[in-house]
Parts: structure tokens; sequence; C-alpha cells
């Protein structure tokens, strides 16, 4: 009997069902090219899905069985690497086996790389995987379906509408431009030309396939009026498809009017805190002039209101940005939480300033927060928490909060908690030979490790630095000026950053100032570290660390109160003057207590020269415009430098002459240790080899000398014996070289003889290797002699040592 199936009774004609995968392959790569925008995709849709049509077909055809799901999968395993991962092909096998790896583990992981990155992804890395899964399982459906029955054939196309939801789901959150005709426009063009194509498609084909078997019979027996009748099924399924694209083509401009929400938008919250920049190094933005005042958030309460308002909390550091820890679970959604200490209802509204993922929250949440405005159900199923930290994201898009969007929280009214005095650990929390001037201030201040020594270290720091949030005056000043009417504030220029190397400069600045005034020197004298909130609360954190406390940088708001000088407290409205940073520790009790960080701005650094002193009752000298000028060619102090001692005068003349004869010695010295090295380390082999612990092992190292000593002799048969085809054993390197087979004799019979062989007859071999050494050495010159006595050739740096037996 013949394996081969006929088709089922009314399933289509193969050209069809051709037709079918063809018109598949189009609408998926259509609907895909905006993730893409590379030719790849048309090639990778065109051969995926007729592949898996023809292993479908050819497994019903002839009756595969079980055998056509496992061709397929094999199938799909052939195709991965050229078609979705094309960066792995190449001669490299590690390459491909890791594209393979790469692209087997994008069949589930795919889809979450397509949406975490930024359109078009033309062929990066592994992400056109998920397309070829698309494309490659809707084309198999759709040709099992059509041919395995007529009743599963009405089906056959419906798997075109996963393909064109891989590309609306998985695209660009913008819709396409409308287009105008006249009075009429149209929303969305492309997408609803895309879907529309879906829908006439599935139409026309359960139109084809639902008569099949009807039309096969009239065929056999046609009657009057059977025409017509057709024409009337085929004109009310057009008109249906009409009215469809009619009804979209309503619906669509209403549907443009909001914002469009993918999947897309809705990505892991901790992947979306790792793309963010460090909000600390974004921190002298907001001192600008465009910000300086432009209202970020609003609060109220009808009862008190947190001391403090925290945006992000900072506690990983690594020498160059300090970012939040965004580890797996670090960021989870808050269904409830801890009552709050002396909790209080404060409502926050988001004004046009802001712009960010992080939620304005106290150290205390005590429930979810209740969102309101336009995006209210968004943004509640979009908060995470951070539960270690306290900090809030929201995040119903990557860019997260905007003008419009509020909420109430329930926040803790109680005041700031005290540091414990004792530190978290007995010792620092960070290398201190990676901050060698951090370690070298706090040598100096003599600080106890303890909360109170903490509080004084960072109000020596703050005492002793001068507020500058930025490196020029020229613009962006008016955060400046108001300084200046309020406290006399001057302009002094501080680099951004707080990297370790910012944060190193800052406290070297704080020890040249305190070398030079003196240990009696008072505090104005000490004023010379210049930065703001960034490079100080960076600084105050790894001072922290190096006393054993945990620490950790947070980015706020100060409401109620006075605020610190240079950064005051917002009361309803936080503008970019209120942002603030700050650092919190921990010690051995467990509790977070925050600590200002924000340096004076009264007195100004000045330099000064050793041992100098400022006066008591300090004067302001006048100051008044005066031009500078370079002043004249000799217009010194003095033509004739003093005379110094003739003694004086010979050693210095004399310094540089023992200062090169100095250097003399030492390269002599160098050169002899290394043209002695070679000559040193083969005396050494040689002897090694000849105090061997067996008598058998040192005829094999007489073996090894001997054909060494040609090796580095440069002995021609040595080379053509090494090169010879065949040639490789012991025996036939021994009989092109002098006195070679007598030594291999030797050696052959202490290797495999019976019995192993005695000392006297080890050193008869040596004896023999001696012997032929010398001769090697008569035969040569003096230059041929020095050249084999310093070259590696026998450490395999050039040369040929052949075989070994």
């Amino acid at each position: 009997m013949s394996g081969r199936r006929t088709p089922a009774p009314g399933t289509p004609h193969a050209a069809a069902v051709w037709g079918l995968v063809v018109a598949l392959a189009a609408l998926t790569g259509a609907a895909a090219w905006p993730i893409y925008q590379t030719p790849r995709v048309w090639v990778l849709v065109g051969i995926a899905a007729a592949t898996a049509g023809g292993i479908v077909w050819a497994g019903l055809r002839w009756r595969w069985g079980a055998t056509a799901a496992a061709a397929l999968l094999l199938g799909f395993v052939a195709l991965l690497v050229p078609l979705a991962v094309p960066d792995a092909l190449g001669a490299d096998p590690q390459r491909l086996l890791r594209g393979l790896g790469d692209g087997l583990g994008a069949v589930a992981l795919g889809w979450k790389q397509i949406l975490t990155l930024t359109l078009p992804l033309g062929e990066y890395q592994a992400v056109l995987v998920p397309l070829l899964v698309t494309v490659y399982l809707a084309a198999a459906a759709a040709v099992w379906l059509a041919l395995r029955s007529a009743r599963s054939a009405v089906w056959a196309a419906f798997p075109a509408l996963g393909g064109v939801a891989f590309g609306t789901l998985l695209g660009p959150a913008e819709l396409s431009e409308p287009l105008t005709f006249g009075p009429a426009t149209i929303a969305a063009p492309r997408e609803l030309a895309l879907w529309g194509a879906a829908g006439l498609l599935i139409a026309l084909w359960i139109g084809w396939t639902s008569g099949a078997a009807r039309r096969a019979a009239l065929r056999l027996g046609r009657g009057p009026g059977s025409r017509s009748r057709g024409l009337r099924r085929g004109a009310v399924g057009a008109g249906i498809v009409l009215v469809a694209l009619a009804a979209g083509a309503a619906v669509a401009p209403a549907l443009a009017t909001s914002p469009r929400v993918v999947p897309r938008d809705r990505i892991d919250p901790v992947i979306v805190v790792r793309e963010q920049t460090s909000p600390l190094a974004s921190y002298r933005l907001s001192k600008r002039d465009a910000a300086l005042t432009a209202p970020l958030f609003r609060v109220a309460s009808e009862g008190p209101l947190p001391s403090r308002l925290r945006l992000a909390v900072l506690d990983h550091f690594d020498g160059v940005d300090l970012t939040p820890t965004a580890g797996a679970g670090s960021f989870t959604r808050f269904p409830s939480g801890v009552p709050a200490p002396e909790p209080s209802q404060v409502e926050v509204a988001i004004d046009s300033g802001y712009r960010g993922i992080w939620v304005p929250l106290g150290s205390g949440l005590g429930a979810p927060p209740e969102f309101g405005g336009p995006r209210a159900a968004e943004l509640s199923d979009a908060f995470y928490l951070d539960r270690d930290t306290g900090a809030g994201i929201a995040v119903p898009t990557a860019a997260g909060l905007r003008a419009g969007d509020t909420y109430v929280a329930e926040l803790s009214a109680a005041a700031d908690p005290s540091l414990g005095e004792r530190p978290a650990a007995d010792a620092p929390r960070i290398d201190l030979a990676s901050h060698p001037q951090l370690d070298r201030w706090l040598r100096a201040q003599q600080l106890p490790a303890s909360g109170q020594g903490l509080r004084d270290g960072i109000e020596r720091l703050r005492d002793r630095g001068y507020l500058s949030h930025a490196l020029s005056d020229d613009t962006n000043r008016e955060w400046l000026d108001r300084l200046a009417a309020e406290s006399g504030t001057r302009f002094v220029a501080s680099a951004g950053g707080h990297s370790t190397a910012r944060v190193e400069e800052l406290f070297a600045q704080l020890n040249e100032q305190e070398e030079t005034a003196g240990a009696t020197a008072n505090a104005e004298a000490l004023v010379a570290g210049v930065g703001d909130d960034e490079q100080f609360a960076a600084a105050a954190m790894l001072l922290a660390q190096a006393m054993g406390f945990d620490a950790r940088v947070v980015l706020g708001v100060r409401i109620g109160g006075e605020g610190v000088p240079g950064v005051p407290a917002c009361t309803d409205t936080c503008a970019g003057e209120h942002l603030a940073a700050w650092i919190e520790a921990r010690g051995a009790d467990g509790v977070w207590a925050p600590l200002d960080v924000t340096p004076q701005v009264v007195v100004p650094p000045r330099s000064l020269d050793t041992g100098e002193r400022l006066p008591e009752f300090p004067t302001v000298p006048e100051e008044r415009d005066a031009p500078e000028r370079d002043p004249e060619f000799g217009a010194g102090l003095g033509d004739v430098a003093p005379q110094q001692p003739g003694s004086d005068r010979r050693d210095a003349a004399a310094a540089p002459v023992l200062r090169w004869v100095s250097w003399g010695a030492a390269a002599l010295l160098l050169t002899a240790l290394a043209v002695l090295f070679v000559p040193a380390v083969k005396w050494a082999r040689r002897r090694s080899r000849r105090r061997a612990p067996t008598p058998e092992t040192r005829v094999l190292g007489a073996w090894e000398e001997f054909l060494d000593a040609h090796v580095d002799a440069g002995t021609p048969a040595l080379r053509e014996a090494a090169r010879a085809p065949g040639a490789r054993s012991r025996r036939d390197l021994a009989r092109a070289l002098p006195g070679g087979p007598p030594i291999a004799d030797a050696v052959d019979r202490a290797v495999f003889a019976p019995t192993a062989p005695s000392a006297a007859e080890a050193e008869d071999v040596w004896g023999a290797v001696g012997a032929e050494t010398a001769r090697i050495r008569s035969e040569q010159s003096r230059w041929e002699r020095l050249r084999a006595r310093f070259t590696l050739a026998s450490f395999g740096v050039g040369g040929s040592r052949g075989g070994r037996r």
C-alpha cells in the first residue's frame, strides 16, 4: 500500500493554500516592518513561511505522523541562526553555538527584549527570533488547518491575525500619520489597512472554502439560477467587508484622540530603573534659571506634613555614579503596608516641571497611594515600591509621571529619627586604600567611630565647604543672585560629578588648606572644599561608610521650616530650588537617620600661605575696578642673584655627574643580568635533568639535552628530519644526527627494557651526550658558539625540536 495520502474531500487546492501562505507572510512582514526596518524582515518571513508550510504539506501528503512535528522543530532550529541571529554566522563554531543558544533563549524571552529596546531594532542580537516564531507557527497552522479536512479548512486564514497582532502589540506606541482627502480624514491609515487586509483575507477564504463542497456538487448538475445565487453570496460577503472597513474608519479617529497603550509601555520596572541615568548626576540641572522656579509638584494635607519627601534613594556606588540597587525583585507591587507612625494623608499633584519615574514619598508609606487624574487606573497598576529603601516608582510608560497626575498617600509625619551611637560594623564599609584623601582627612580629624563622631565629621565637612552649583557664572546665575542678596555669597567655580576622583579632589582641597593654615587656625581659614549637594552627599556617604555605618544618598525636598542655607524648604509648591540631597545612615540599631550635607554659603574659600591666619576681626576691602597688566620686562626686585657659598656650588655641580654615573651603573647591571639570564637558565635545566631522581629519567633527560644542543646550534639535518613525513620517531631523528644512533639505542633500552637502567648506564649516556656537545662546539665559529649560548630556540622560541620517539 502506498504511504501517499489523497487530499480530503472539500479541502482547497494546493495553489490556493500556497496563495494563503504568501498572503500571510506579506501581512506579517508589513506589520513587523516598523519594529525592525531592515530588508531581512522580508527574507525571514518568506523563507520561514515556505519552510513551515512545506514541512506540514509533506507530512500530511506522505503520512509522517509524529515525525512531521519533529521535522517542523528541526526545520525551525536550522533556520534560527541564519535568519534570526545573523551576527552569529561565521567560521567560529563557538560563536555559532553561542548564537544558537541565544536564539533558543529568545524564543521565550525575546518579546521582552523587543519591548525594552528603542525602535527600530534592525538585526540586533536575537530580536528577530519572535518574528520567526510568529510567522513559522502561523504558516504551519494555516497549512495544517487547510489540508486536514474540509471542516478545519474554514479556519485556515485566522493565523493571519497573529502576524498582524505581532506588529500592532509590539510595535511603536505612536500611530501612523493620518491621511486627509478633502474634508475626510483617515486616522491611523497603516493600522487600518493591515487589519482591513487581514479581515478581507479571512472573509474571502471563508467564503471560498465554505462553498467548496457545494460548488463541486453543482458542477455535476448545475441548476438554473445557481450562478446568480453565487453572485449574490459574493456580493453579501463583499458588503460585510466594506461595512467592517467603514466602521473601522469611523472608530479610528475617536480611538486616536487618546494616547495609545501597547505592551511596550508596560515593561519590567527593574529594567526601567536600570536604564535611568543617576538622578544625582542631573542635580545641577534643577539649579539652572529655567528650572529653578519651575514647579515640580504641589503638596497639601489637612494634617501635619512630613519633614521630607524622598524621590530617589541611591545605595549603589560603582566609583562613577550613585544609582539605586535594581536587582530581581527589588521593585515590586505594594498591595498593603505597615501602618506609618503619626500617619497623615498627604496629597501630591505633579506639575509641569517634573518628569521622571520617581514618586515623591515619605520615609514611611502606610498604604498604597490612591491615584487620581486621567491616568488613575494606569498609575495604580504601574506603581512599584522598593521595600528596602522605601523608594517608589510609577511606570505606566517608561517616561513615568507627568503633569496632571495626582495621588493621596498615607505618610508618616513623625520627626526624623536620630542616628544610633554604635556603627553597623567595627571595620570600614569601604576600602580606604582606594580613597587616600578621605583616609588622610579622617585621620587628621581624630573623630571616634560613633554616631556623634559621624555627626561632627559631617558638620566639619559642611562648615569647611562652600556652595557652588556651576563651573561658570556667565549664565544660569539666578541661584547666585538670590544667595548674594541673602547671605553675600560670591561665585566660586566648582566642577560637577560625584565620582571617586571628584570626591577625592574635594577632600584634597580640605587637606591642603588645613595643612597650610595649621592646626590652630580658626574655622574660616579652613574653608576650601567647593561644590554642592551632589559632591557633599557622596563625600558624606563615604565618610559614614569609612566609620562603619551603612549609608545611602537620598534625593528629595524638605517641607516646612527654613530648610538649610542655600537650599530652602518648600511649603505647598516645590520647585527646582528646593531640590536637595542628603544622606541616610544606619548604625547597629538598624534605624536609618537623615543627615543634611549642604555646605555653607557665607565664608568663601581663601588661598593661604603656610602658617598664615585670618584676622580675628576681618575687614572687607573696598573693591575697585582696576586693570590687570603684566609686569614690564626687567621690572624684578633685582638683577643679580645672591652669591652662594663655594662649597655649595661645587656640590651642586657634582650632583649631575653623580646622578649620571648612578644611572649608568644601574643600566650596566641590568644589562649584565639580562645577558647572563639565558645561560643561567640553560645551566639550571641541564643540572636538573642530570640530577633527576631515577636513572631512567636521567637517560631521557640526556636525550633531551642532546636534541636541545642541536636545536640551539641550528643543525639543518634536525629541521629536515622533523619536517619529513613519517620521520617522527627517536630512531629516525638519531639517524639524521651525528653520534645520534648510539644515544638513541641507549635511551630506547632504558625506556623499553624489562629491567630499569643502572646509574652507571645513565652516566654513560650523559658522557656520550657531553662528548657530542663538545664536538658540535668545536665545529662552530666563535660567533656561532655565542649565538647558540644565548638563543632561546630550545625553549620553543624559533627552531624546531622535532619528535621525541
